[in-house]
């Protein structure tokens, strides 16, 4: 008798996974990705493989920021490696909030993600899980799932891998040192109004230790 592979789970650590039901995601899983099955199902080492998908991954280590535009204002954090030769830019439009990632080569080549339709609660878990430095890869997506561009974390003590990936298959990789990865996720709470005790709030089970005392600003929070 063979035997019948389990359906895959929501995962509380995903963002929107409390959004999607058991039926929905078995009624998907013909067009899954493999990194989503992966992560979702817990099999295998989803780091090591997709370190090894993307072995020399440039190194971001400077981090800089602006505002742009008139009546459109958009909040940039650009990220660099330290000759210039490679970077991305997270850019989020300050009256809805949408988030575009960038990742530019010798400022000839661009591949641009689209992150628009996520929501408060979206950005709120994601910012409380990453912050607690997880074991295993985050997936900072909305509730299109796979079907819309998503960004995949993968947080160690001293750096961050974030691999983007697009329903066009199109893909992408780079490594944060953790330096910069702290400057990312206090510029993105900021930019998207996110204070820590919010972000503990969404979080199915939060933990008593993830929630501090208010801080000042969405900044310090984090």
């Amino acid at each position: 008798m063979t035997d019948r592979k389990p359906a895959p789970q929501a995962d509380p650590t995903i963002s929107s996974s409390r959004s999607s039901n058991s039926g929905s995601l078995r009624a998907d899983i013909h067009d899954m990705p493999w990194v989503v099955s992966r992560l979702l199902n817990g099999e295998g080492d989803l780091h090591t493989d997709l370190a090894q998908r993307y072995p020399n991954q440039p190194l971001m280590s400077l981090f800089s920021t602006q505002h742009v535009g008139g009546r459109l204002p958009r909040a940039q954090a650009v990220l660099s490696v330290q000759d210039g030769s490679a970077s991305m830019t997270f850019e989020i439009d300050m009256t809805t909030r949408a988030l575009t990632c960038t990742f530019t080569l010798y400022s000839m080549l661009s591949l641009q993600f689209d992150l628009a339709s996520l929501n408060d609660g979206d950005r709120a878990q994601w910012l409380d899980h990453i912050s607690q430095r997880p074991e295993r890869p985050l997936i900072l997506w909305s509730k299109n799932r796979w079907r819309s561009d998503y960004l995949v974390w993968s947080r160690r003590q001293h750096y961050t891998n974030v691999y983007a990936f697009s329903p066009l298959h199109i893909e992408a990789a780079a490594r944060l040192t953790s330096d910069v990865m702290n400057k990312l996720m206090a510029w993105l709470a900021e930019s998207w109004g996110v204070t820590r005790e919010q972000a503990a709030a969404t979080a199915p089970e939060a933990a008593p230790a993830a929630v501090s005392a208010a801080s000042e600003s969405p900044l310090s929070a984090w």
